[in-house]
């Protein structure tokens, strides 16, 4: 076993920052933390969404390395995002919400406590899922506190909240507060050009640029799609993610209009060629058309976009291939954000994958003593963030599920034959049944992966791939359809009542 002392971080950026106060706040005083980056190396970020473990990083487990949510949203253009808007995916006219972290407390507990009836409800009634306060709040772009005092509405909860971000101000952020943790934290502005390994093939510590020679015991690879310990010291293969079509991205940023209101959800919209992603921050939009440059060309891309927005500039042109690791724990290195995996910027599931490979690790493997040795450990490890990934592929995969025929991308990107043998299986399973935890995981009790059966309802709802009859002889045969009407006539009684005093988007960020 090795004593860890020193634990060193490869590479900035959200990822690398992030796993900085994170490892800092979960581990004893007596542990230092280091992070090497470079300047020479650009950050991939063009303005991001986050999920709702990101909050949890800054509120909570930040409190231990000076993180501040006021102050965060203030110093990094943030704003609070409640979910998102799909735009033409199912069909082209079509619209459908999907609010982040929307759990259904099923009060009855019955047929067992995970089975989200109201959700059930709506698909057997085929009604869009807009009745709920966070929907609602999506759609008339406002925040969950009371117009007056500002007080939360959620306090007593864990407020279902999530993060639109500037990448370069909250890494910027990060970086300054994870400096001011003098005794526990060291940044070294540098480059790594060498690996020093031990007679059993252990990193002992990495030579940079400028000669210094950085020793640790457990280190972090966050460098991106170099992969600079993960894939390059180690026999570590890359697992193609080919059902998923896209493999390319162009980003631009589009500034906020006079009094324009600054929305609370990130917006898809599904595109001839593709689709955009629009992040609003306080100030601007970050924006991507996500496309194949197998089925055409950027300057086409580039053409689309100024049709819609005007004469934007266009500010990356972003190449990646979707897939993952086949593993992320070797000996003792572990890996975060880009150099473990990338889908594609949708449900902003490259960040939240990141916190999961850390809080996992940390959580479950982490010891002051770590017994690197023992290699049943990490492939137990590999194999469930293996199967975190794929659950992400499924998740992407399954947007695509789509009735549009109208260009060569739709009729592509929704082959069957780009399907794969886990998510065929449970559409197959939900053609007979609705959707359950246990579809997607095997086990209720091992959600790690935090994509909660309400988000895979939502989506398969939007899409149209829940049958509406199915749905319904379900809540019959549970006795479940007249107390799930009562409960959403109660729900649509009380959620105008409850937006109407909360404060608009605009009003709240201009008093933080």
């Amino acid at each position: 076993m090795k004593q860890i002392k020193t634990i060193v971080i490869v590479g900035g950026g959200t990822a690398g920052w992030t796993a900085a106060h994170a490892l800092m706040a979960r581990t004893t005083t007596d542990v230092k933390v280091k992070l090497i980056a470079s300047k020479e190396i650009k950050t991939i970020g063009v303005g991001e969404g986050t999920t709702g473990l990101f909050p949890d990083i800054i509120k909570f487990l930040g409190q231990s390395t000076n993180l501040n949510e006021d102050e965060f949203l203030f110093e990094c253009d943030a704003t609070l995002k409640y979910g998102l808007k799909y735009t033409d995916w199912a069909e082209k006219g079509d619209v459908f919400y999907s609010p982040i972290g929307d759990d259904f407390p099923n009060e009855i507990k019955y047929p067992h406590a995970d089975y989200d009836y109201m959700r059930m409800y709506h698909v057997a009634t085929n009604q869009k899922y807009e009745n709920t306060f966070q929907t609602n709040l999506m759609k008339e772009n406002k925040l969950a506190f009371h117009k007056d005092t500002l007080e939360d509405f959620f306090k007593n909860i864990n407020q279902p909240v999530a993060y639109h971000l500037d990448t370069y101000k909250t890494a910027e952020y990060l970086k300054t507060k994870a400096i001011s943790n003098k005794n526990r934290f060291e940044y070294i502005e540098d480059t790594l050009i060498s690996v020093n390994k031990d007679e059993n093939g252990y990193v002992k510590s990495i030579g940079t640029k400028l000669g210094k020679d950085i020793e640790g015991e457990l280190f972090v690879d966050c460098s991106g799609f170099a992969k600079v310990l993960i894939e390059k010291e180690f026999d570590n293969k890359f697992i193609p993610f080919d059902g998923l079509i896209n493999n390319r991205a162009l980003a631009f940023q589009v500034p906020n209009k006079e009094n324009e209101t600054i929305r609370n959800y990130t917006h898809a919209w599904a595109q001839k060629n593709g689709w955009i992603w629009e992040i609003p921050t306080q100030t601007r939009y970050g924006c991507g058309y996500v496309f194949s440059d197998e089925i055409t060309t950027p300057e086409t891309i580039e053409e689309e976009i100024k049709s819609i927005y005007g004469d934007i500039e266009i500010q990356k042109d972003i190449k990646f291939k979707a897939g993952r690791n086949e593993k992320f724990w070797i000996k003792n290195v572990i890996c975060s954000g880009l150099s473990a995996g990338f889908v594609e910027p949708l449900q902003a599931t490259s960040i939240h994958n990141s916190i999961v490979l850390l809080n996992h690790f940390m959580e479950n493997y982490y010891h002051k003593h770590m017994p690197f040795e023992c290699q049943h450990l990490q492939d137990q490890y590999n194999k469930e963030m293996g199967e975190l990934w794929n659950a992400t592929r499924d998740l992407i995969r399954v947007h695509y599920q789509t009735k549009r025929t109208d260009s060569e991308y739709w009729i592509e990107a929704r082959k069957e034959e780009r399907l794969s043998k886990r998510l065929k299986r449970n559409l197959d399973v939900w053609s007979v049944k609705m959707p359950r935890i246990v579809d997607y995981v095997n086990d209720k009790s091992n959600n790690f992966f935090h994509f909660g059966n309400n988000l895979w309802i939502q989506i398969l709802m939007g899409m149209q791939l829940l049958e509406p009859k199915l749905a319904k002889q379900e809540l019959i045969d549970y006795y479940l359809l007249e107390h799930a009407k009562q409960h959403l006539d109660f729900i649509k009684k009380e959620v105008p009542f409850k937006v109407k005093q909360c404060v608009t988007t605009n009003s709240y960020y201009s008093k933080i």
